[in-house]
């Protein structure tokens, strides 16, 4: 999306830079060493890849979309990078898949409810978000299928002894956070998608408006998502 458009993106820089970044997270995860020198390999990692690219663009001898250039590739690699392999972190919190479940279910379900109460009963648009197609109704939807997951997880965990477990209440907070942290993602990709003058962010799963699509909402809950469970106790 962001070649297609004529700007130079730094693939390998930021690629090489997202597999050491879930390799940091995921050696913590395991413990082999503690948050603090987690941190200081994550601060690190991120100046490299920003002097990298910097440099890289500063070498280029072409300099009119420097600013889009380098912003662009290092906000993929905060995305990518860093929200993204907290997924890795709260698989490790519990092997069995249940709190990871937790974040994807109500993350998608809540879209879905968003397209199927936009799609048949959405009237009012609203007109200045970034996705021109969201409407009222639409988002009505969001938290209906979002709360309704939520309330269908909370039965679930008693009837499969899921563990750990979640009172309704954490229940409702976690999803409400998680929804608004979705709904935030998915305008962030419309927006990209704006400014590049695209329907789609990629070729990867036509039809579906590319990989982006299905997860840039995931990518905005992961992190928020974890920082809850440790505000919970988890």
């Amino acid at each position: 999306m962001v070649e297609d458009k004529g700007f130079r993106f730094y693939i390998w820089i930021n690629n090489l830079g997202i597999v050491l970044s879930c390799l940091n997270f995921y050696f913590y995860g395991l413990g082999i060493y503690d948050i603090n020198y987690f941190s200081w390999l994550q601060f690190l990692l991120f100046i490299i890849i920003i002097f990298s690219i910097t440099l890289l663009e500063s070498i280029s001898g072409k300099f009119d979309f420097s600013i889009e250039h380098v912003g662009v590739s290092i906000f993929s690699f905060i995305l990518l990078g860093i929200f993204f392999p907290f997924g890795i972190l709260i698989k490790m919190m519990d092997l069995s898949g249940w709190i990871l479940s937790i974040v994807l279910l109500i993350t998608w379900l809540s879209d879905t409810g968003g397209f199927v109460f936009g799609k048949f009963f959405g009237k009012n648009h609203i007109p200045f978000l970034s996705s021109p197609n969201k409407t009222t109704e639409g988002y009505v939807g969001t938290f209906v299928f979002g709360y309704l997951t939520t309330v269908i997880l909370f039965v679930l965990q008693s009837i499969f002894n899921f563990s750990p477990k979640f009172s309704l209440l954490q229940f409702i907070i976690i999803a409400t956070i998680v929804i608004f942290s979705a709904i935030l993602g998915d305008l962030s990709e419309s927006t990209f998608k704006r400014w590049a003058h695209k329907k789609d962010s990629g070729e990867l799963l036509p039809g579906h408006g590319g990989f982006f699509d299905r997860f840039d909402s995931v990518i905005y809950s992961m992190p928020v998502y974890y920082l809850i469970l440790k505000l919970m106790g988890y």
